[in-house]
């Protein structure tokens, strides 16, 4: 006759197989734990005994209801070099929250380690010893899902997983770790940028689709931002689900982040691209390494909305922007131009969006759509042109705000790449002007530029009867939203 195992007992046992492993693990991540100060949260006494006897600095537990609470650690002001976490992570409902207090407790250099049930062979053995497993599997691919995202999002990378343990530090800190593990947590974190995208399926010809914008820390570009981010989800159709990428530059506010965090956007901190020209802040969008991981980058200017789906104007081949308004850079400046960086300017076979007049091929940069494969090799001659015309201010005179635009141009010239000219709809702009062409169209991204007010609504000054239903609709959600 088989014995009845002891259940407590057999939690000591597992508890004790299980501290080890997370020990193991937490070696294997930290290499010389000797003069590390420890966090350990939710385990006993016997975990801490554990550590001190490994040679840890010093060892203090904790439990995790300090951290959601009153903020007790912070507010002795200690920090560790690593905090290791057991089994609480993945079952409590307000995990962002908590994060925020577990990050103020990491020193820099600092490591994360969680110890979970997910994929955890010893784990599953117990569980299914009382079976509890039968919605297991399911309950932590969402975890592992959830974790993953939440750390990527706050900029952290996993540096090592196995087995339900994962080590995680903070992106900042990579240049300061010795080559060897700088190498390692590089690739680490690239491989891992896709994890918080599998939710999104490719999309017809598209494939992974990438959006993003830059902005400023200031309240006109947090509207425009929100206004822009807003509209995607509202209105974008097939795309309202695509990955939102906001680079904000130098800094960020918290309200500001706690909004773009209710429409699931990706923030990135970005540094100025220069203090001459802020137009060239867009680069910084397409120097992001996130970028690998999509195969159609789509970048807007904040100062537009989304108001259909532009899936059908996306063919996932081609370079694809709208030729300029106008021509804001005369034709006389770009032939001085192209005489200075010695090549041939090209015949005046385009036709600006609204002042139909004859021109080269120059874009608005307000909405540019690459595949990524056209982006890797046509990006670093825009970057160029663009940091050479910044140093030549005088080659642009009165027209070096369009910077950024004359430099595309010249790198299109310099680097031909398939391009596919975008309709009007994709980049509308929002004037006043009476024209055919404005009248006739049904807007899909509206360029507004400033055209709005103080709490984001967009100004109906437009002609077309189409745009203005758009705009009517934008503004009535957004009154919505507000309230």
């Amino acid at each position: 006759m088989s014995r009845i195992p002891d259940n407590n007992q057999l939690n000591k046992d597992q508890n004790h197989i299980a501290y080890k492993e997370t020990l193991d693990f937490t070696h294997s991540l930290v290499s010389n734990l000797r003069d590390k100060d420890i966090l350990a949260i939710n385990f006993s006494e016997n975990f801490s005994s554990l550590l001190l006897s490994s040679g840890v600095k010093s060892c203090q537990d904790g439990s995790f209801e300090n951290l959601k609470l009153k903020d007790s650690y912070i507010l002795i002001g200690q920090t560790w070099d690593v905090i290791i976490i057991n089994n609480v992570i993945d079952i409590i409902s307000k995990l962002e929250d908590a994060f925020v207090n577990i990050k103020k407790l990491l020193r820099p250099q600092g490591y994360i380690i969680l110890n979970t049930p997910i994929a955890s062979n010893t784990k599953d053995t117990f569980y299914s010893a009382f079976s509890f497993n039968t919605t297991f599997k399911d309950f932590n691919k969402k975890t592992a899902d959830t974790l993953l995202s939440l750390f990527f999002k706050q900029d952290f990378i996993c540096a090592k997983e196995k087995k339900g343990f994962f080590g995680f530090v903070r992106r900042s800190d990579i240049k300061h770790y010795a080559p060897p593990k700088k190498k390692v947590y590089i690739d680490k974190y690239l491989s891992s940028l896709s994890n918080p995208n599998k939710h999104q399926e490719p999309v017809k010809e598209t494939g992974k689709l990438m959006i993003g914008c830059v902005t400023e820390n200031n309240s006109k570009y947090q509207r425009q931002t929100l206004n822009l981010v807003q509209s995607i989800r509202w209105f974008g159709g097939d795309i309202s689900r695509a990955d939102i990428y906001v680079c904000i530059v130098e800094k960020a506010d918290d309200d500001f982040l706690k909004e773009l965090k209710k429409f699931g956007v990706f923030v990135r901190i970005v540094k100025r691209f220069n203090q001459n020209h802020p137009q060239s802040n867009k680069l910084r969008f397409f120097e992001l390494p996130e970028i690998d991981f999509y195969d159609t980058i789509m970048f807007l200017d904040c100062d537009t909305i989304i108001v259909q789906d532009p899936l059908r104007y996306i063919d996932g081949k081609s370079f694809q922007a709208e030729i300029a308004a106008g021509a804001t850079v005369p034709h006389e400046v770009f032939k001085d131009l192209f005489n200075y960086y010695d090549l041939k300017i090209p015949d005046r076979s385009y036709t600006t969006a609204l002042s139909r007049a004859s021109t080269i091929w120059y874009c608005n940069a307000g909405v540019l759509i690459f595949p990524k494969e056209i982006l890797k090799s046509f990006f670093p001659v825009w970057r160029n042109y663009t940091e050479d015309l910044i140093k030549n201010k005088h080659l642009l005179n009165n027209y070096f705000q369009f910077c950024e635009q004359a430099s595309l141009t010249l790198s299109f010239v310099k680097n031909p790449v398939p391009f596919k000219k975008l309709p009007m709809k994709m980049n509308f702009p929002l004037v006043g002007r009476t024209s055919l062409a404005i009248q006739q169209c049904d807007p899909v991204i509206i360029h507004y530029h400033h055209r709005s007010d103080e709490s984001g609504l967009i100004h109906n000054v437009t002609k077309s009867p189409y745009a203005k239903l758009r705009i009517q609709e934008f503004n009535n959600l957004l009154k919505k939203y507000s309230h």
